[in-house]
């Protein structure tokens, strides 16, 4: 299940858990993969067109639920001020760096500014118990919607149809928390809390993972049947919405976990989640990576296609597996753990 990790200044560390570096290996992909969309989405046929999508939703609310895992391995109660210190700094590198992939010329909404903020509200919650954290999920996932909806009215826009004109509306805090029309910490912090609730319950948990899996699935067939029945997705953080991309989220991440757990370290699951463990060890590096390699590539291929599609997946691909495999940690990751060392406990990732 998992393969050794070297320490962080001296400090001992548990040993990383496979399925939960091919998880997030997996986000990222989506990621890729999404943003590269654009290159071919007049050449692919209608169902191909909804794999893509799915491919799309599923990206962004997968990496928060893996880095919601992942706090809430390495937050340590006990020393809470600490964990809330170097959540704050590693936040803030993010936000730095998203708002600088932003002045890039690209077609992406870049998540690293957001994720940032999200990292640096969700880590004091951690202090928190397990049920006041479900709690919190459950308050803002209903929640959620009557406050993007209300937000929005008030800045002078309609969500999903008109946007805010307001002066206080255009301050990027109040998009990043509330109303962006791609990302909003308001509907991203529920997975993030119920990431960590799942790395409390310990991730060699396989019942945990599975019962995951089937939750997501669930909501996400009742997303299909949402829209079947009438109740599209009518802007971005909508209950219909919500429902999709955290069924998606939820779905994959379990059923992630449960093969590398049921599987026992099997040579064939090892040979399929290893490479996208490898992936998810640089993810940090291959999401700035491959935004900067689409301000190249976008000019170069103004009419699209299926070469320049390609070529971001595999120099983008090809090169973060290469540099996981032979060199170690990614160089943004190495960057910020310089700013703010990532300390873990001393618990099993099991326990």
């Amino acid at each position: 299940m998992a393969d050794p990790v070297t320490a962080v200044d001296g400090d001992a560390v548990p040993r990383r858990v496979l399925g939960l570096d091919a998880a997030r290996g997996l986000a990222v992909v989506a990621m890729v993969i999404a943003h590269g969309v654009p290159f071919i989405s007049e050449r692919v046929s209608t169902s191909g067109a909804f794999v893509l999508q799915q491919v799309n939703d599923l990206a962004s609310p997968l990496f928060v639920l893996v880095m919601g895992v992942a706090a809430g391995l390495v937050f340590d109660r006990a020393s809470a001020a600490r964990g809330v210190g170097r959540a704050t700094v590693r936040g803030l590198a993010l936000i730095a760096l998203g708002v600088g992939l932003e002045q890039l010329n690209h077609w992406v909404a870049v998540i690293l500014h957001i994720l940032g903020l999200l990292l640096i509200i969700g880590t004091p919650l951690l202090v928190l118990g397990t049920r006041w954290l479900v709690g919190i999920s459950a308050v803002l996932f209903v929640g959620g919607p009557w406050v993007i909806e209300a937000v929005t009215r008030a800045g002078g826009g309609v969500a999903g149809m008109v946007a805010t004109t307001a002066d206080w509306a255009a301050n990027p805090l109040v998009q990043w928390l509330v109303t962006n029309v791609h990302y909003r910490v308001l509907t991203l912090l529920p997975l993030f809390l119920v990431g960590a609730v799942l790395a409390r319950r310990g991730l060699g948990d396989e019942r945990t993972s599975w019962w995951c899996a089937l939750g997501g699935l669930t909501m996400l067939w009742a997303s299909f049947a949402a829209e079947l029945l009438g109740h599209p997705v009518v802007f971005s953080g909508d209950y219909p919405d919500q429902v999709q991309e955290n069924g998606l989220a939820l779905a994959a991440y379990g059923i992630v976990m449960a093969v590398d757990i049921a599987a026992g370290g099997r040579p064939a699951v090892y040979a399929v989640l290893r490479p996208l463990s490898l992936v998810g060890q640089v993810a940090l590096s291959l999401y700035v990576f491959h935004v900067v390699l689409l301000v190249p590539l976008i000019p170069r291929f103004p009419a699209g296609g299926w070469l320049p599609f390609g070529l971001l997946l595999f120099v983008a691909l090809v090169t973060a597996w290469a540099w996981a495999r032979f060199v170690g940690r990614g160089p943004v990751e190495w960057l910020v753990d310089r700013l703010s060392p990532s300390r873990r406990p001393r618990a099993s990732l099991a326990a």
